[in-house]
């Protein structure tokens, strides 16, 4: 695939890729917060875990 071949493909998807709606974009922050919340949850639960199991060991 040379740059010219590259070039072209990147103008055809340009083409048909459309701005997302207000509808789109709040479902994608809603995913991306919901996400980070969970994640961070998950992270506390195990810090707290690990700090009670590792708490009489030196």
């Amino acid at each position: 695939m040379g740059v010219g071949d590259f070039i072209n493909e990147s103008r055809r998807i340009l083409k048909l890729s459309t701005k997302p709606s207000r509808e789109e974009i709040w479902l994608s922050t809603k995913v991306s917060l919901l996400a980070m919340v969970l994640v961070g949850m998950l992270s506390f639960i195990i810090q707290v875990l690990m700090t009670l199991l590792t708490a009489n060991w030196g």
